[in-house]
């Protein structure tokens, strides 16, 4: 079932903005190499790429079959769709009728490797 995996901004400084994330609201950062600075919470994570990036959005974690079907549902109804290979994981993008920028993401393996684990400080 599709949930919510990250809220993605762009910043001209992303690790100074990701920094306060983690001093105000507890987040977990996590800095990978050829990726953007990520704040973990419980339920979710906040990403800080460079401005000129992938754009400001939200993205949806799901299953490689159900991404697959999205893809072929946004193909049928003419909406537009990019997909790009992050290494860890492939995103579709597509936009909702408002223009709101999303992003179906399937991680290889299952699940975000760079995601702090319960317990692990």
């Amino acid at each position: 079932m599709p949930r919510l995996d990250h809220v993605a901004f762009e910043d001209d400084d992303p690790d100074i903005v990701a920094a306060f994330y983690e001093r105000f609201l507890g987040a977990r950062l996590v800095r990978a190499e050829g990726h953007p600075p990520m704040a973990y919470l419980d339920i979710g994570a906040f990403a800080f790429h460079k401005s000129g990036g992938p754009g400001a959005h939200v993205a949806i974690r799901m299953a490689e079959d159900e991404r697959q079907a999205l893809k072929r549902a946004l193909d049928e109804a003419g909406i537009e769709s990019e997909e790009r290979d992050h290494e860890i994981a492939v995103g579709l993008f597509f936009e909702d009728p408002s223009g709101r920028r999303l992003e179906a993401i399937t991680y290889r393996g299952g699940n975000d490797p760079r995601r702090p684990q319960p317990g692990v400080t």
